[in-house]
């Protein structure tokens, strides 16, 4: 994966340097709402966790994006408001047979991604790391509620990398991301050993560029 983001940088590096030798250039500014549904996978190898009962984690964000494109090349940037829930069922906890309790995570973050990409005609490839910064956290075990913020990385940084497609002003986005979630950190805090879940993220995003602005130069 961070082979493929290395050589996806390279490619966009190099269509920056294409760019720059044509002899004019078009400015494009847009912004707007945005809207994303995130689903992540995971797999573990942890005797007090059965990876069969537990759920994905699923979440959404919302918020907005400001875009600067020159030519083909464009660098992005957006603002999102996040929550992601997932629970996490313990086999024969505190080593008693048979009591498989559930513990219920919820967070809400803010999520700072900032992209370089390339269009090719409506198409577009994009890449870049993405801030989270840890807003809110609660767990829900054993009919307890408890506040869990301190618990966790206040921030942590993501990669991504997305195909997006423009129609008029309507934008869409695959995102493959890779990063350190809170389910990670729920189970090393949780649990209390070293588990690093592998972990494959998709996200789909819709947006609306609400305001757009074209400079020649």
């Amino acid at each position: 994966m961070h082979r493929a983001l290395c050589i996806l940088s390279v490619f966009l590096c190099l269509t920056l340097k294409v760019s720059a030798q044509q002899d004019y250039f078009e400015t494009y500014y847009a912004a707007g709402p945005i809207l994303k549904v995130v689903q992540s996978n995971f797999k573990f190898d942890n005797g007090q966790i059965n990876t069969l009962e537990t759920e994905p984690e699923v979440g959404y964000q919302f918020g907005g994006f400001f875009r600067i494109q020159v030519n083909n090349l464009y660098v992005q940037t957006e603002l999102l408001y996040a929550r992601t829930q997932n629970t996490l069922v313990f086999r024969d906890y505190d080593n008693v047979m048979g009591f498989n309790p559930i513990a219920e995570f919820e967070f809400n973050s803010l999520e700072i991604p900032l992209v370089i990409g390339h269009f090719f005609e409506n198409l577009r490839l994009e890449t870049g790391p993405a801030l989270s910064v840890l807003m809110k956290g609660n767990r829900f075990f054993l009919n307890e509620k408890v506040d869990v913020t301190n618990d966790f990385n206040k921030v942590s940084l993501n990669y991504r990398i997305a195909v997006g497609l423009d129609i008029n002003d309507v934008i869409f986005n695959i995102n493959y991301e890779v990063g350190l979630s809170k389910t990670g950190e729920s189970l090393r805090n949780f649990v209390g050993t070293d588990v690093r879940p592998k972990r494959t993220q998709i996200a789909i995003s819709i947006g609306l560029a609400l305001h757009r602005h074209k400079k020649r130069q």
